[in-house]
């Protein structure tokens, strides 16, 4: 690959397969196949076929299954009684009733709707422009590409959130500051605490998997029709629009899905610059029925049938795109090479500058106003004078602060056995959906669940385990185990695309040729398979380790005393308005988040998953 950005990597398996049908990849596999020399084959009769894959087959369904089936029907199962776990059960649709009957529902459900349209839609028209200009212009942004990549694992959500909130301060935010310097002290304040100052930062957050979802498209599509237009007289904004982006409708109307569901789900921004400002969002509903005492879980399942029916039709609308998708299809037999737009001097000026604009929001703002708090010994605006008062105080008091310590050891001891455990399972489905051809509809079953958590809000998942694990006699409520479980069903869809990736790149010529020389099952796997993927397995367990760490929609609901992770004590402290100490605790925490980035990514360039 030209370019090996591991998260890119990730997200454009993400983006060309997550809504797949199954048979697509088999036919890939089964296609490869049919592409190598019989003749040896024909020539020597390997060992017999193995009931050992079936074996494997069955125990992979059964633990995937207990991973995405039985958390979703109990969501249902607790929205249909109006008792809590542990009691029996009464069944009745009361609790729906309260739920969907209250008119002051309706308001934020409203609000909620509108929020992710907005930012869904904010996000996708960015991310596809800077991937155009990357990849279908002269512009000088390639080197941005890397950094864009590197936005989602440096910087958690609840850190953007927090960042801004410091940045637009009334009093002591330096873009305030600066705003009434310039337009004199009388002046009013640009208040990040409004519904715009909401889809304003969720759509940063956003934005970086809008352009690592959409690079690898335009990468990937043939530019002829574009430049036929052009030659017709077409102009580039009209090429553009009347070429491109109706090339790109199924990819562009998957992200959007996604965007709007992600968005549907978030907590970060609702909770800390939502609910501060009186703005209550649907996820807000949701987590106060499980905050408030006492607590509802039941109303909390109600709530979240909604987001399943909303991610059901999300992903129903897609497959409807996504099901005559051949007419978007520009790639054939034929070979091609892009040629770009020109850019004139202020042209390219202009798209640097909107760049760095972008960048600076959505990553060196947050991050320089956290570390420039973190050594003051109250919130201040950076200036000259307030360098006489860095102090490194803050420090101590953050890490001494509750069980600040404890949450850090936890979120990297989940961290790495999430990444372990997912990508083992992972690599098993990926290797069995691309080469197991006799059990290819029981894997194919297999890869759509593993995907089915990609169209799950983390709070729906963050729900439906403290439901399940009340009712089973399985004691991991309260423990880092039920984190554990959360997180490894959360990331499955990113471990199986990954892993995917890399098995795809071995030709299935080398595990005939060993199976032909005696070689068993197992001896294939340890030593044929498992080699030449061991690079792709590292970029997942990395990847996946990241993302872990800093997850917080499930957290909120899972974590306990003595299981607390980074991002819900990132949360407690700006509730409870201590942002020096969030700041300096952010700075030491995100210094770590960068060294395991710049490893991941180092992994990425040195060993290249290509594509």
């Amino acid at each position: 690959m030209a370019r090996a950005g591991v998260c890119a990597i990730a997200s454009a398996w993400i983006a060309s397969v997550a809504f797949a049908r199954p048979g697509a990849t088999l036919d890939m596999a089964a296609t490869a196949e049919t592409e190598v020399p019989t003749t040896a084959a024909a020539m020597v009769r390997g060992p017999k076929p193995s009931i050992v894959p079936r074996l494997v087959a069955y125990a992979l369904f059964a633990v995937v299954g207990y991973l995405v089936i039985p958390p979703l029907l109990v969501l249902l199962y607790g929205s249909l009684t109006n008792t809590p776990p542990g009691v029996a059960p009464v069944f009745t649709f009361e609790t729906l009733v309260q739920a969907y009957g209250d008119p002051r529902v309706l308001r934020p459900l409203g609000r909620s709707v509108a929020f992710s349209v907005i930012t869904a839609t904010s996000a996708l028209a960015i991310g596809a422009f800077l991937a155009w200009l990357v990849e279908r212009t002269q512009a000088r942004l390639r080197s941005f590409t890397d950094f864009f990549t590197l936005v989602p694992l440096l910087l958690p959500a609840v850190l953007l959130a927090s960042g801004w909130i410091l940045l637009l301060s009334p009093r002591t935010g330096p873009i305030n500051v600066l705003y009434q310097w310039v337009f004199g002290t009388g002046a009013g304040n640009i208040d990040i605490f409004t519904f715009a100052g909401m889809v304003w930062v969720c759509t940063l957050q956003e934005l970086p998997l809008a352009f690592m979802w959409l690079w690898p498209a335009f990468r990937a599509m043939n530019p002829e029709l574009e430049e036929a237009a052009i030659v017709s007289g077409a102009g580039t904004l009209t090429t553009l629009r009347r070429v491109t982006l109706p090339l790109l409708w199924p990819t562009l109307a998957a992200a959007w899905v996604i965007f709007f569901i992600v968005s549907m789900g978030a907590l970060a921004v609702p909770l800390l610059i939502g609910m501060p400002a009186g703005i209550i969002l649907f996820s807000t509903e949701i987590y106060l029925a499980t905050a408030r005492i006492p607590t509802n879980l039941n109303l909390a399942s109600a709530y979240g049938l909604l987001f399943l029916l909303i991610a059901g039709l999300g992903v129903y609308a897609n497959r409807v795109v996504a099901a005559d998708s051949r007419r978007y299809s520009t790639i054939t037999g034929r070979g091609y090479r892009a040629r770009r737009i020109a850019l004139r001097w202020w042209q390219n000026g202009l798209v640097i500058t909107f760049a760095v604009l972008l960048l600076m929001a959505a990553a060196v703002l947050p991050l320089l106003i956290l570390f420039w708090n973190a050594f003051m010994p109250y919130p201040q605006a950076p200036s000259m004078e307030g360098l006489a008062l860095a102090t490194l105080d803050n420090f101590p008091r953050a890490w001494s602060y509750g069980p600040a310590k404890r949450a850090v050891m936890n979120s990297i001891y989940l961290g790495v056995g999430a990444g372990l455990l997912t990508t083992a399972i992972g690599a098993m489905v990926a290797w069995g959906t691309l080469r197991q051809r006799a059990d290819r509809r029981l894997f194919g079953v297999l890869d759509f669940l593993c995907t089915v958590p990609l169209a799950i809000p983390g709070i729906i998942i963050g729900v439906s385990f403290v439901w399940l694990y009340l009712l089973l006699p399985i004691p991991v409520y309260g423990t880092v185990w039920i984190l554990l479980l959360a997180y490894v069903t959360l990331h499955l869809p990113y471990a199986v695309r990954i892993c995917s990736s890399a098995i795809g790149q071995i030709h299935p010529e080398l595990e005939e040729a060993a199976s032909v020389a005696g070689a068993s099952y197992f001896t294939n796997l340890v030593r044929i398979v498992a080699p030449l993927v061991a690079p792709g397995l590292a970029v997942s367990i990395v990847f996946i380790t990241i993302r872990a760490f800093r997850e917080y929609q499930a957290s909120i609901f899972l974590t306990a005393s003595g299981s607390e992770v980074f991002s819900i004590i990132v949360l407690d402290m700006a509730d409870g308005g201590n942002s020096t100490i969030l700041a300096a605790y952010a700075t030491v925490v995100v210094l770590f988040l960068s060294i395991a980035a710049m490893g991941l990514y180092w992994i990425g360039r040195r060993t290249g998953v290509k594509m």
